[in-house]
């Protein structure tokens, strides 16, 4: 799949532990062994703050050596699913290389800092993606506000769109666009959940993505009984 950002600039470093792969940003580190956080880490979200857990993942917040972090744990799913990824490659890998694809066109996402992958002889049982906590509100919620002025709202949908656009323009689409993947930090967008992005391909089919994306976003605006916001469509 060839080398991504971080690797090409250092920043990156692999992870070297018996049964597990991975790369982490060296500053994650920082006197402490990476080794141990991998050793602790479903203690550390238990711990946590739990954002989310159900039978496809478990989100947590977590603290570790001075770093404000969300780890975002992608759970074994049964034998065919492990073998799948195994084949196609970790959600989580995946997530940690379209988050620097995205950040090198500065475009906002959470910082990446480490993809953990566990396995179990040669088969990937789950993995980890760890990035830098993002204060910010959904943008549903946002959206949904009373208190929020009408501006405010149509600011928003507006930078969402024309991010869209933007994205399309380098080829990119996110695949997932539902409003709770995207934040908003009181100035700007926020886009998560990173692991059903596409780059590249035909012109037809990079429009027919770029389309579905701004089809999937427009879709929950519809449900929102408490904003007034003008109907857009692709352009």
């Amino acid at each position: 799949m060839g080398m991504d950002f971080a690797e090409a600039d250092g920043r990156a470093l692999p992870l070297t532990l018996s049964g597990y792969r991975g790369l982490f940003d060296r500053r994650l580190a920082d006197g402490e062994p990476m080794q141990e956080f991998v050793r602790r880490v479903d203690a550390l979200m238990e711990q946590g703050q739990v954002l989310k857990r159900d039978h496809a993942s478990f989100v947590s917040r977590v603290r570790w050596n001075g770093h404000d972090l969300v780890v975002k744990r992608y759970n074994h799913r049964g034998l065919w699913h492990s073998l799948r990824h195994t084949i196609k490659g970790s959600r989580a890998r995946r997530n940690w290389r379209n988050a620097h694809r995205l950040l090198s066109l500065k475009i906002v996402t959470p910082e990446p800092l480490a993809y953990l992958e566990e396995y179990r002889r040669a088969l990937l049982w789950q993995s980890y993606l760890v990035t830098r906590f993002v204060a910010g509100s959904r943008v549903r919620d946002v959206l949904r506000d009373e208190t929020a002025g009408a501006a405010e709202k149509k600011g928003i949908n507006d930078q969402v769109l024309t991010l869209l656009r933007v994205m399309a323009e380098h080829g990119i689409s996110h695949g997932d666009m539902k409003h709770s993947n995207i934040l908003y930090d009181g100035t700007g967008i926020v886009l998560t959940d990173l692991d059903a992005m596409r780059s590249g391909g035909i012109g037809w089919l990079r429009r027919r993505r770029y389309e579905r994306d701004v089809h999937r976003y427009l879709r929950d605006l519809s449900d929102l009984s408490t904003t007034s916001m003008p109907s857009q469509g692709t352009k």
